[in-house]
């Protein structure tokens, strides 16, 4: 019986080489609230009963960060990696160099 194992590969721009992630490493989970802002955005509802005032208070600021991260992070993972997505999103790859440290601890 052949058996294959499939490793999933990052660019690493700093050390100019490839990261290898473990084939067991999960995805990582979204966020609840990032859901929840989802379901508002396609709904125009709000998780709670009542209007915009009446929800948790920073729900929709957190929810709006949350959205913006997991674009951001969502388009990095999707490109390649290369100078090029750098160059034409430079205010993204700010924020998806903070992003990789938080992730990946670097």
């Amino acid at each position: 019986m052949i058996r294959a194992v499939v490793y999933r590969a990052e660019w690493e721009h700093s050390k100019n080489d490839f990261r290898i992630t473990h084939p067991d490493e999960s995805p990582p989970q979204i966020p609840a609230e990032l859901r929840e802002w989802w379901a508002f955005k396609r709904y125009r509802l709000p998780p709670n009963a009542g209007g915009m005032r009446d929800q948790p208070l920073g729900w929709m600021a957190r929810c709006e960060s949350l959205d913006y991260y997991y674009r951001v992070w969502r388009s990095w993972m999707a490109c390649d990696k290369g100078p090029e997505w750098v160059d034409a999103y430079p205010d993204e790859w700010k924020t998806a160099r903070q992003l990789r440290s938080v992730v990946y601890g670097k």
